[in-house]
């Protein structure tokens, strides 16, 4: 059996003088000169039918022989084969109720006990600088790395991208002999509602320094409303009628509140700012202030983080929804906690660093590259680069191995496997034209919704994805340079199951602080017979698919 942190570990022993491992024999390794990680969630065991319960399941597998008696879309694969001969499972790390993230597990190493030790000495000796928010602030980089739009003026190189119609910026303080008066920090949080046009601001709470609330207006949307998101946001239809504020009417209001000097405070604020069609240079996120237990590039949520270092409960209510103001001075009070604790508070000591440090630190430094859409996973790569579509990825590959020893890329067309976003509901010929772009620039891709919500894709769509799949896994072999080593995994298997389940856990688990057992609906329940499939989905999930190979 081949699990996810070996493929990681490969890596690792491929480009330094680690010892062997004991799973895989690697003849005259010195001799493989790069090294390319495909990262293609999507793929799984049942699609190349590998049936999971027989007893050689996590046996090499010759799958091209098997395909073509089997049939179905793995037929679609014309070239996969030619590279890769053989699969194996790749199983994922977590527990009995939970799938831990592959890509985390890949793309991190843990410490050795001398790098913890020479770590650990370093943070002792670590000068104390005064506790201020600017501390905490985002760098530009950061910024864009998270996704949050970039005021133009950040980027004296004119790199930063035009906003686009309807969005606002902070303006820049123009430049004075009279020193700027001291920042000062304001909580925000949004409250959001989905239409055609896909998540819209219904609400906006805006807290100062001494946890007074400063603004909270209710915002009708520009377009229809599709889903109130009550249970997120607790807005309904009553709550918003006969409200006439519109989102420009917002964006005056908070550039008369919010100006150069204001350091805006909130959690996973990104989305917020774009909701808000607000561009802002000086940002505290307590999502990344905070750490999660796990560590990057996972995120505590508001809820625990208020939970465990405030001792207060936050959104829970599960009928009346979440409370922008309430979470916004909770924002507020947890950074101003931090400044009043020592060096490292809310900070969790890590005993793993990035796969990309780990290669960097390497005797003879290893470059590396990350080629994806989400860039955060990539910060300590050498080189990162955003790319929207599988085109792009396939395009980016040989110029970034030929200048890299290893390389991190990620191709997304065959995740409809999983499932895809529900169609929107919308009569407009505008809705429909909408509909029409997003299936275009998302094809393929539902990955920022809850496996949970994805339905089933067709058997047409499944094959096209594959069709895509193996023409650009065709592409970046026939360009790699020889002696390079390729490990093409997809992570995990198929997720809906398990977040169907953990939703209805989760859910169960709320009601039951709120109410006795016999008071929750027997269709809400969540006991022993449950728990025993969430068990067993989660042992499915857990089985990905690997391929080994080298370029001579």
């Amino acid at each position: 059996m081949i699990a996810i942190q070996d493929l990681r570990d490969l890596v690792v022993f491929i480009l330094t003088e680690t010892p062997s491992l004991p799973w895989i024999q690697v003849r005259n390794k010195f001799k493989i000169e790069r090294v390319l990680l495909l990262y293609i969630a999507g793929l799984d065991p049942q699609l190349f039918h590998i049936n999971l319960r027989s007893s050689d399941a996590h046996k090499t597998v010759s799958w091209v022989p098997r395909a073509e008696k089997q049939g179905g879309p793995v037929t679609e694969f014309k070239h996969l084969g030619d590279y890769f001969e053989e699969a194996n499972i790749a199983t994922a790390t977590g527990d009995k109720f939970r799938i831990f993230s592959p890509t985390n597990t890949l793309l991190n190493v843990p410490l050795s006990n001398a790098e913890k030790s020479k770590r650990e000495a370093e943070k002792k000796n670590q000068p104390m600088a005064k506790k201020r928010p600017e501390n905490y602030m985002m760098t530009t980089e950061e910024l864009r790395e998270n996704g949050f739009p970039i005021p133009r003026y950040l980027d004296p190189n004119g790199g930063a991208p035009e906003l686009p119609e309807g969005w606002v910026e902070t303006p820049k303080l123009k430049k004075t002999s009279l020193t700027p008066p001291p920042k000062v920090m304001i909580a925000l949080d949004c409250e959001m509602c989905r239409t055609e046009d896909g998540p819209e601001l219904t609400r906006v709470s805006l807290i100062d320094h001494n946890g007074k609330n400063i603004y909270d207006e209710l915002v009708m949307p520009n377009k229809p409303i599709l889903d109130y998101l009550t249970q997120y946001s607790g807005m309904t239809s009553e709550r918003l009628e006969g409200v006439t504020t519109k989102l420009e009417d917002v964006q005056k209001q908070l550039l008369e509140i919010i100006d150069y000097n204001t350091i805006l405070v909130g959690h996973s604020l990104e989305n917020d700012m774009k909701v808000l069609k607000l561009a802002h240079p000086f940002i505290v996120d307590t999502s990344l202030v905070f750490h999660h237990t796990r560590g990057p590039p996972y995120r505590p949520g508001l809820k625990w983080l208020a939970q465990k270092w405030l001792q207060r409960h936050i959104q829970a209510n599960l009928e009346r929804g979440h409370d922008s103001a309430e979470d916004a001075l909770a924002c507020m009070d947890l950074v101003k906690l931090k400044l009043t604790k020592p060096h490292g508070f809310g900070e969790y000591v890590q005993d793993q660093e990035s796969l990309f440090s780990r290669l960097h630190r390497f005797n003879i430094t290893r470059t590396s590259a990350l080629i994806d859409m989400d860039a955060f996973a990539g910060q300590s790569a050498t080189t990162t680069i955003r790319a929207l579509t599988d085109q792009e990825v396939v395009s980016m590959i040989p110029e970034a191995i030929r200048t890299h020893d290893f390389v991190w890329a990620r191709l997304r067309d065959i995740e409809i496997n999983h499932g895809k976003a529900p169609e929107r509901l919308s009569t407009s010929s505008e809705g429909r034209q909408e509909q029409r772009h997003q299936r275009g620039a998302d094809a393929g891709r539902a990955a920022k919704i809850s496996s949970a919500d994805k339905v089933q894709a067709s058997e047409e769509e499944i094959r096209r994805g594959i069709r895509s799949i193996d023409s650009s896994v065709k592409q970046i072999l026939e360009a790699l340079p020889s002696r390079t080593a390729v490990i093409l995994t997809s992570g995990q298997g198929d997720h809906r199951e398990v977040s169907r389940l953990q939703s209805r856990q989760k859910k169960f688990m709320e009601l039951s602080k709120q109410k006795s057992l016999s008071e929750i609906p027997e269709e809400d329940r969540f006991l022993e017979e449950e728990e025993r499939k969430l068990e067993e989905a989660v042992e499915v999930a857990k089985s990905g698919i690997c391929f080994l190979t080298i370029k001579k």
